[in-house]
């Protein structure tokens, strides 16, 4: 019996664990993955090459380069004739479903966001669940990687139940493994990190959506009580001169340290004290589950996600989203308490590699293939 073949369809860039584990841990005999994206030619294309997947950087992050990388796409699923096209992310979606559905091939959709959309002013709003609504009629199978994602597609965008699976980013111990006690030395040195002082970490993207407002007002009050906090902000994005702004305006700019993108983000993360995660949206957190699988103590907001990885509250603190309040109290709460909110984290990790097993992720995405492919 021959494989099925299954194009992925995205526009991501750099590396992504979440894809190579998929690659790693899937049955070649049963499934033959090959790899496009919007994105150039970078860390994600040569990842899978190496896995000897065939993969295309297609170079069309800007809208202005659509209409040429969809007469290039349109031309590579002729050449690869895929049984299944699997899409991800919003435009890349789009883009990908219809030319599929052109070409008569089946597919499915992984749902990377919650209620972004549903979020959203009006105007805007209705175009985009327009959109949504396009994709959840046509698409033939849908995967949340969380629970509450399956619940908006349900609840509120009325997709079928029976057109939806469960199932998270499969997890394997091998890149928190490289996180070894002299790397995490080695960068404690080069950030200045010392045990005087408290050590905040927050991984995620310079974005309004994700939150940093409202831990910043958290830590502000606290600082000007003589806590001496050290705050890490790991990522980029276009909201860091509006951050370093309202970092000022509350005097903190001196605790606030802005590292932008990181390759050795894991081993920032392993210096932490505490993970602070405060976004206001998300599927499934890379970061809260980073911070289990390294054993950090982590407060986050209930989000999409966040009670599947923490078990509703069992591995780490929940706290409301958009309350500063809440966070502040919970931050306080756990620097009293660490050494029970360490406890906490440690069996989070077995928690997680137990749900999130990436062999066990990787045999359920096939059988979802295989299910599309005899309905």
């Amino acid at each position: 019996m021959k494989p099925i073949k299954v194009m992925h369809i995205s526009n991501i860039e750099k590396s992504n664990y979440y894809l190579n584990n998929l690659c790693d841990f899937t049955d070649r005999k049963l499934i033959n993955f090959s790899f496009v994206t919007f994105a150039k030619r970078a860390g994600f294309v040569e990842d899978l090459e190496k896995r000897g997947c065939n993969s295309y950087a297609l170079d069309a992050m800007e809208r202005s380069k659509y209409p040429k990388a969809i007469k290039k796409l349109w031309k590579i699923l002729k050449i690869e004739n895929p049984d299944i096209v699997h899409l991800h992310l919003f435009d890349p979606t789009v883009i990908g479903l219809t030319l599929a559905k052109l070409q008569k091939r089946k597919t499915i959709l992984t749902r990377h966001h919650s209620d972004a959309i549903h979020q959203l002013p009006p105007m805007k709003k209705r175009f985009y669940l327009m959109l949504e609504n396009y994709i959840n009629k046509n698409v033939d199978f849908i995967i949340a990687p969380s629970q509450m994602v399956r619940d908006i597609l349900v609840k509120w965008e009325n997709v079928p139940e029976n057109k939806i699976a469960v199932i998270p980013y499969g997890q394997t111990m091998e890149r928190f493994d490289r996180v070894t006690p002299e790397k995490i030395n080695e960068t404690k040195k080069a950030l200045n990190i010392r045990e005087d002082h408290l050590t905040l970490v927050c991984n995620s993207r310079l974005y309004h959506r994700k939150g940093h407002k409202y831990l910043f007002e958290a830590i502000a009050p606290l600082t000007k009580n003589g806590l001496k906090i050290k705050l890490f902000l790991v990522g980029e994005g276009t909201y860091k001169a509006e951050l370093e702004k309202m970092a000022k305006d509350l005097q903190i700019s001196d605790y606030v340290y802005f590292l932008g993108w990181r390759d050795d983000a894991l081993e920032i993360m392993a210096c932490a004290d505490i993970i602070v995660h405060p976004s206001l949206e998300d599927a499934l957190s890379s970061a809260v589950i980073e911070s289990l699988m390294l054993e950090k103590p982590i407060i986050a907001t209930d989000i999409s996600g966040v009670r599947d990885s923490l078990h509703n509250g069992d591995y780490g603190t929940i706290v409301p989203p958009a309350d500063a309040n809440a966070f502040r109290a919970a931050l306080e709460e756990t620097i009293k308490n660490l050494d029970v909110a360490r406890e906490k984290a440690k069996g989070g990790r077995k928690h997680i590699m137990e749900y999130m097993d990436a062999k066990k992720v990787a045999e359920q995405y096939t059988k979802c293939y295989q299910k599309l492919m005899n309905s």
